[in-house]
């Protein structure tokens, strides 16, 4: 990571200057960015249409210190945006938007001079609704991206202006006060007649878009500078995914598991022969459930299983999950599925049980019903070798034993 010392710095910072504790958390850090390849989003993630021509943030331009500033519509659409994209999709697009801020931080070190390493942001509530501010998704989405900020983008945020609030801004403020307390004294909270000197106050008015109280306008003299602000508007249902029809649960060779609250399961399958590959296909009834993959090697002494493939949490809402992999000893290899729910109560209306146990890229996960997997694995033992004409395949179905938690 470029410019180590002053990355180091930060979570050192973030940690009260606690050594042993920013060392952990960094340590921690590198090893979520290794595991989901975030060092690698700006080269090999192509975002969805829907999100970069939909999803209200935008980069507005910056203050007069130089430092970035990020403009939030919450008149977003949020239904289209939740019917368009996966949870796990837009928690990875946030993430693209975060790391180009990262870039951007490089870019204007230069230009400046100084460390440029935090964004403000101003997030407009004008569109705010008691239904979106109670919507269960985007609570969801608020406490895993929290988590997820607080945890490997410390001491990112310079300020927070928040305009035109409504009285459903504090059910969302509530939230993130509880889980980042750190970010209260960053939070201005702007009167609902003299926010626009305010903001400038802060940001050129050359740089401040026409709505927003500056002089920026595009270059048709539009002052809601569509050019480069997505502004909240209604989503085209051909953007809309399609449901899965579930086609697992009419197939023959699928097995049915149920895995119920606080339980887990595990699918062993017995590797004869190195370099055999392992398919597998499932799809849950409904909500996400955490799956894993591991190994572990045939030998005298009492190995230990690997993690090849990390648990998280999998949506099968829209099309089934699918994977593969290589064993190259023999052994034995085993999908691992389950529920374990420790719950902690958030009091937002009505209580909502989150899951903390998941540290993964989603990191929690709201309470659902019970879940059932229909499960098709197909074990390959074929030799790799350098002869790809070689079509001595032999596919063998496993029929998986019916489970009942």
């Amino acid at each position: 990571m470029a410019n180590a010392n002053l990355y180091f710095e930060i979570f050192f910072a973030a940690r009260e200057f606690d050594l042993p504790k920013a060392e952990d958390m960094l340590r921690k850090c590198i090893a979520w960015r290794k595991q989901y390849k975030v060092d690698t989003l700006l080269t090999d993630y192509t975002p969805p249409e829907v999100l970069t021509k939909y999803y209200p943030v935008s980069l507005l331009g910056f203050d007069k210190d130089g430092f970035p500033v990020r403009y939030v519509d919450f008149a977003t659409d949020q239904k289209g945006i939740y019917n368009s994209v996966k949870k796990s999709d837009l928690i990875k697009y946030c993430l693209y938007l975060l790391e180009k801020d990262a870039e951007l931080f490089k870019i204007q070190s230069q230009k400046s001079g100084k460390p440029i390493t935090k964004v403000s942001y101003i997030y407009n509530f004008e569109g705010m609704t008691i239904s979106k501010a109670t919507d269960k998704t985007s609570i969801e989405l608020l406490l895993i991206g929290t988590r997820i900020f607080q945890d490997n983008y410390p001491e990112r945020i310079r300020e927070i202006y928040v305009i035109n609030a409504a009285a459903y801004f504090s059910i969302l403020f509530s939230v993130v006060k509880t889980l980042a307390p750190q970010l209260f004294n960053k939070v201005y909270i702007l009167g609902a007649e003299k926010w626009r000197e305010e903001l400038l106050d802060v940001i050129d008015a050359d740089e401040l878009p026409g709505f927003l109280g500056g002089n920026k306008t595009d270059p048709d003299g539009n002052p809601l500078c569509n050019s480069f602000i997505i502004h909240g508007t209604t989503i085209p249902e051909s953007y809309y995914l399609k449901k899965s029809e579930k086609n697992l649960t009419h197939c023959p060779e699928a097995k049915k598991l149920v895995v119920t609250r606080l339980s887990k399961e595990n699918l062993t399958f017995e590797v004869e022969e190195g370099n055999s590959l392992l398919e597998w296909e499932f799809e849950t009834k409904n909500k996400d459930i955490a799956f894993g993959v591991y190994f572990k090697e045939n030998s005298g002494n009492e190995s230990k299983p690997v993690e090849i493939l990390p648990k998280r949490r999998i949506d099968t809402d829209y099309e089934p999950e699918t994977g593969m992999f290589k064993c190259e000893q023999p052994g034995r290899l085993g999908h691992r599925v389950e529920r374990r729910h420790h719950l902690q109560s958030f009091c937002l209306q009505d209580v909502i049980l989150v899951d903390q146990t998941v540290d993964d890229f989603l990191g929690l996960s709201l309470v659902g019903q019970c879940y059932s997997i229909h499960l098709t694995t197909r074990l390959s033992p074929k030799r790799f070798s350098s002869n790809d004409d070689d079509d001595d395949e032999m596919m063998t179905t496993f029929n998986t034993k019916s489970y009942c938690g």
